[in-house]
């Protein structure tokens, strides 16, 4: 069965039809092609993050499977938690690592930034409306794009990178 919620086209299935499936039969099944670009699914929707760019954990992924948010309808009620679980681990498994073109620009932004601070710079930017995808506590390309265009927009060298002149520019604007 199909049915549209919240503007996007859900698959819904029996949990036992499921049994044994894997993370790419999953993907197919909960329709995250039409949302999400993972070139291991052969995806190329563009209403949500570009999984190949984020390159989420399985925990970022798992938390917003289950409970939904950003624009995302809620699947904890349409898949187990087992597979959901199975879903996360492959997204996360294949994020970025099966386009064979893949450039830097999926490469993983070294700050040395915890995790719980990059979620805060991404909370930040996305008040600012720059940052439009989930927040995940990574700081790769999606983050490391969206702070150079705020650097940009402020008059700072937009290299990406947070310094003390982009934290302190943020503070201005969000203070």
């Amino acid at each position: 069965m199909r049915r549209v919620l919240a503007g996007v086209l859900v698959t819904a299935f029996s949990p036992a039809s499921a049994l044994g499936a894997t993370g790419a039969q999953l993907f197919a099944q909960g329709g995250c092609s039409g949302c999400h670009t993972l070139a291991a699914a052969g995806a190329t929707g563009d209403g949500g993050p570009n999984l190949d760019l984020l390159r989420p954990s399985a925990s970022a992924v798992q938390s917003q499977v289950t409970s939904g948010g950003g624009g995302m309808p809620s699947f904890g009620g349409t898949f187990t938690s087992a597979q959901i679980a199975t879903l996360a681990a492959w997204v996360s498994s294949v994020a970025g690592g099966t386009n064979a073109g893949a450039t830097s620009a999926t490469t993983p932004v070294v700050t040395g930034l915890p995790p719980a601070k990059v979620r805060a710079i991404q909370r930040s930017l996305a008040r600012l409306g720059f940052f439009h995808h989930v927040v995940t506590g990574f700081y790769g390309p999606v983050t490391k794009a969206a702070v150079a265009a705020f650097q940009r927009s402020v008059g700072l060298t937009a290299d990406g990178l947070w310094g003390p002149k982009t934290a302190a520019a943020v503070a201005r604007r969000t203070g």
